[in-house]
C-alpha cells in the first residue's frame, strides 16, 4: 500500500484529532499529507520555539511557543511526570525529575518526536525532601543550587551522547558519555580570593566534540571530549567589560558563530553596580582569536557575526542560526535573541507589559521587540500569556 495514496478526507480527519505535534510530525511526511492539513490548521509553529513552564519548580506541562507567530502549544513530558527543564541544544531539552530524596533522574528530550534519552541518575549525598515540597519557591532554590545547566551534544542517542552540568552545590563540572557509568568530574572549579561566597561557573557550552566552561575569574576552559581522558586546558582569559568589575557573575554566555568562532555576549546585570543609562551599555559582544589567543577588546564593540543570529538563555545552551531566505522574514542577522537573562529582569521591570523576548543589533545597538511591524499587537500577546518567563528556553524544533 502507498501510504501517499490515503484519501485527502481521512487524512484531515485524523489531523483533526491530533494536537499540535502530530499535525506538525503528519505534514512532514510526503506533499500529499502536507497537503490534506493546511499550515493554519496545525497552527504555524515556526522556529525558534520558547518553552516556558506552567509553574515554578517541577512542571507537569509546559508552554511551546512560537516566537514568529506567537501560537502555542501545551507540551507534557512523556510519561507525564513532572519535570524541570535544566538545558537545551537544538530541538532537544535537558530535563531532569524527583526519584526520591536522595535521587534526581536527567533526560534528554525532543518535545516534538517525544524521543529520549536517559542519563545517569544524580545522587544527593543528603536526604533533600524539598524535592517533594508543594511549594515551588523551595524546589526552585534547591534545583538551582543542585543542577545550574546542562549542556549537551547535538542530537544525541542513547549510543552517542556527551553532557555535562554546573551546579552551586559543587566546585565540580560534572560529565556523562554514552558508554560510561554514572557522572564524573571533568574539573575542579577554581575560587579566587575572597570568591568563595559566589557561583565559580558562568556558563557551559558543547561544540565540535568539546565543553568550553568559563569561571568568575575570567578564565575559559575547553575539555576535548573524543580524548579517552578528557582534561580541561585553559583557552583564554576574559576581561572584565566593565573597569567597576571586581569579578564575573551573571550576563555571560558562550556562542558560537557559523564559522566556528567563539564569541562571549555579555548583557548588563544590577549587581554590576551600573544603571541602565547611555553611560552603560546593555549588551556588548567579544570574539576569540586564535591566532593571538585572545578575545577582541570591549571598547571596540563587535558589529557583525557573519549574519548569523544568536540566541542566549541562563537555561539553554546558546544557539546560532544562519539568517537566510527562509529565515529573514523573522530573524535579523547579527543579532542576539535573548530570554531568561539578568537583562530580560530589568528590562521587565522597566517596561511594563513586556516580559519575556528581547532582541538586540549589533549594527545600530539597539534592543527591542524583535517584530517591529506589529510590537503592539505582540506586546499585548505576550503580556497575557500566564507564564514564568524567568525559566524559558531556547528551542529549534526538528525531528532529529
Amino acid at each position: 500500500m502507498d501510504w501517499a495514496d490515503l484519501p485527502g478526507d481521512l487524512l484531515t480527519t485524523v489531523g483533526a484529532l491530533l494536537a499540535v505535534p502530530g499535525r506538525i510530525c503528519l505534514r512532514a511526511v510526503c506533499r500529499a499529507w502536507r497537503a490534506a492539513i493546511k499550515e493554519e490548521e496545525a497552527a504555524a509553529m515556526p522556529s525558534p520555539w520558547v518553552i516556558i513552564p506552567r509553574t515554578g519548580g517541577f512542571s507537569d506541562s509546559f508552554t511551546v511557543l512560537s516566537a514568529p507567530t506567537m501560537n502555542f502549544f501545551q507540551w507534557t513530558p512523556p510519561g507525564g511526570v513532572r519535570a524541570r527543564c535544566v538545558g537545551s541544544n537544538g530541538s532537544w531539552l535537558a530535563i531532569v525529575t524527583a526519584v526520591d530524596v536522595v535521587t534526581v533522574a536527567m533526560s534528554l528530550v525532543n518535545p516534538l518526536t517525544d524521543a529520549r534519552v536517559e542519563l545517569p541518575l544524580i545522587t544527593i549525598p543528603f536526604e533533600s525532601p524539598w524535592l517533594f515540597n508543594p511549594d515551588p519557591s523551595h524546589v526552585e532554590w534547591g534545583m538551582d543550587s543542585l543542577v545550574q545547566k546542562v549542556a549537551f551534544s547535538p542530537s544525541p542517542t542513547a549510543q552517542d551522547y556527551a553532557a555535562a552540568y554546573v551546579s552551586n552545590a559543587t566546585t565540580e563540572l560534572l560529565c556523562a558519555r554514552a558508554g560510561t557509568d554514572g557522572w564524573h568530574p571533568l574539573a575542579e572549579i577554581p575560587s579566587g580570593d575572597c570568591m568563595n561566597f559566589i557561583k565559580q561557573d558562568l556558563d557551559v557550552a558543547y561544540h565540535d566534540g568539546k565543553f568550553y566552561y568559563m569561571v568568575t575569574s575570567g578564565q575559559v576552559w575547553v575539555a576535548d571530549m573524543t580524548a579517552p581522558s578528557p582534561s580541561p586546558v585553559p583557552l583564554a582569559v576574559l576581561e572584565p567589560p566593565l573597569p567597576t568589575m571586581v569579578y564575573l557573575e551573571r550576563g555571560f554566555h558562550l556562542a558560537f558563530s557559523g564559522d566556528g568562532a567563539l564569541h562571549v555576549v555579555w548583557s548588563l546585570n544590577d549587581g554590576h553596580g551600573c544603571t541602565m543609562t547611555h553611560t552603560c551599555p546593555d549588551m556588548l559582544l567579544t570574539r576569540y582569536d586564535p591566532a593571538s589567543g585572545f578575545f577582541s577588546p570591549w571598547t571596540t564593540p563587535l558589529t557583525s557575526i557573519g549574519g548569523w543570529a544568536f540566541f542566549i538563555g541562563d537555561r539553554n545552551q546558546s544557539m546560532s542560526v544562519p539568517v537566510d531566505g527562509s529565515t529573514a522574514t523573522w530573524l535579523r542577522p547579527d543579532s542576539v535573541y535573548f530570554t531568561n537573562t539578568p537583562l530580560s529582569e530589568l528590562y521587565a521591570i522597566e517596561f511594563v507589559g513586556r516580559r519575556g523576548l528581547w532582541a538586540f543589533d549589533l549594527v545600530t545597538g539597539r534592543i527591542g521587540w524583535p517584530r517591529g511591524e506589529n510590537e503592539i499587537l505582540e506586546k499585548q500577546l505576550e503580556s497575557e500569556l500566564d507564564v514564568h518567563w524567568d525559566k524559558s528556553l531556547w528551542l529549534m524544533p526538528s525531528f532529529t
